[in-house]
């Protein structure tokens, strides 16, 4: 019988081992280093503990001494062994370099996406772009926190302080699960305590304060308003709402899409903000008459069913905004922006004497024209209420008043379902629409006051 001889397997047994030192005067050392220096028994330098990392790559660290190098080697093996061990080269990378590995990782919804870049490049790039990722702290982070909160004079409001950190925790935390660092140095930090509003910021306009906001607004943006106020839609709902999704005839219309305004640019989206969004809404019969004679004023309105992927097709829009000539002389339309409502919507407020400012100040970084480095400049904001979207606050409350189930409301607006329990043990109908438009409508209740709704 013929035996296959196997591969023997030396052990170190010089491990740790002297590093060879000009200073000490260990037989070793005076070979490396010949000189003049006093004979020694012992090493006096420093020790080599070699180690070979699970990937077969061989590694040393030196120790001040034979027993941290003895110690330094058994703790690493412990923790090769649990597979805990992590490569300290792989840290070495700065913060701007992994963003530039970890971005494209990132999925979600374009704005936001968009949103993250921006509080990426114009806070925290700044601050730790160039720190390796074994160089960023707690107390450093927590520090940074800190001055981005407008209290403190920087330059953010405290909800969009935790937007920004929170970028950065994920950042830190996507470096943890790739092992890079042993821990995510974010963890426990404290952000700043949004601070409450005020009873009368939270309530929502009631209807004869719309009415005069509509009476100062801008004519051909009455319509536009008055199914806001009287469907809940979102304004992305609002303004990609196409005439192949409106059924004059039975009262409905559908939500199937949204327009995104992503850096600027107007585009389809295929699914409104969730999946609840995809929802059919009642009209009423002030909204179904706006809509009737809305199309009356569209001769070009087209019904076709189009894609996102087909492009924007404004002539199916049922909002546009104002008719423009092109260069052969027809109208051109183009999608409502939510920029351009916002403007008429401010002025609209005040003109109605029911807006409420509320002025803050904040500090902005800006580039100094002569010296080309940035500065501090306070800036004053403006926070107005009412806001456009309080107008679906508004629906909301007018359904509670009129006693509709919460899995209703949360339906027909197309909120996430509240809460698990409520939606396995109260089961909404089939006819979500038809069940709302009665409640609205219904002049047999007896119960409250009804509703006068006035165009």
């Amino acid at each position: 019988m013929v035996r296959t001889p196997t591969k023997k397997t030396t052990r170190q047994t010089n491990n740790p081992r002297p590093s060879p030192s000009m200073k000490c005067g260990c037989p070793p050392c005076l070979r490396k280093y010949p000189g003049n220096r006093p004979p020694a028994t012992e090493h006096t330098g420093s020790w080599e503990a070699r180690y070979t990392a699970p990937g077969g790559k061989p590694l040393s660290k030196l120790k001040p001494s034979y027993d941290e190098a003895v110690a330094f080697l058994e703790e690493t093996r412990t923790m090769i062994r649990k597979r805990e061990w992590i490569d300290p080269s792989r840290s070495e990378i700065t913060l701007c370099v992994w963003h530039r590995i970890w971005w494209p990782t990132q999925t979600g919804e374009e704005i936001t996406l968009q949103r993250d870049h921006g509080a990426y490049t114009n806070h925290i790039a700044p601050k730790f772009g160039s720190l390796a990722l074994y160089e960023l702290d707690w107390l450093g982070i927590q520090t940074w926190v800190n001055e981005l909160h407008d209290k403190n004079g920087g330059p953010l409001a405290a909800s969009s302080v935790t937007k920004v950190f929170q970028v950065l925790d994920r950042m830190l935390e996507a470096a943890r699960r790739d092992r890079r660092v042993p821990y995510n140095p974010a963890e426990g930090i404290k952000l700043p305590p949004i601070p409450p509003k005020h009873p009368e910021e939270k309530r929502p306009p009631t209807y004869a304060q719309l009415w005069l906001v509509r009476a100062n607004l801008p004519k051909h943006m009455h319509a536009l308003q008055i199914l806001a106020q009287e469907t809940g839609l979102r304004f992305g709902e609002l303004a990609g709402l196409r005439w192949c999704r409106v059924d004059l005839e039975a009262r409905m219309l559908h939500v199937r899409e949204v327009l995104i305004e992503p850096r600027g640019k107007v585009k389809r989206k295929k699914y409104p903000k969730s999946y609840a969004g995809m929802r059919t809404v009642p009209l009423t019969g002030l909204a179904a008459r706006v809509l009737r004679d809305l199309l009356d004023q569209e001769p070009g309105a087209s019904f076709a069913v189009s894609e996102p992927d087909d492009g924007m097709r404004e002539e199916e829009l049922v909002f546009h905004g104002r008719n423009r000539m092109n260069r052969e002389g027809k109208p051109h339309r183009s999608p409502v922006r939510r920029s351009g409502v916002h403007r008429a919507w401010v002025k609209a407020i005040q003109r109605a004497g029911v807006a409420r400012p509320t002025v803050k100040v904040v500090t902005v970084q800006e580039m100094n024209d002569a010296t080309g480095r940035p500065r501090a400049v306070e800036k004053k904001r403006t926070d107005w209420w009412p806001e456009w979207r309080d107008q679906r606050d508004a629906f909301a409350s007018r359904l509670h008043a009129l006693g509709m189930p919460e899995v209703l409301v949360q339906e027909v607006l197309g909120h996430e379902r509240g809460a698990a329990v409520t939606w396995l043990y109260t089961h909404a109908a089939a006819n979500v629409a038809g069940q709302v438009l009665a409640a609205l409508e219904d002049k047999k209740r007896g119960q409250g006051q009804r509703l006068r709704l006035v165009a």
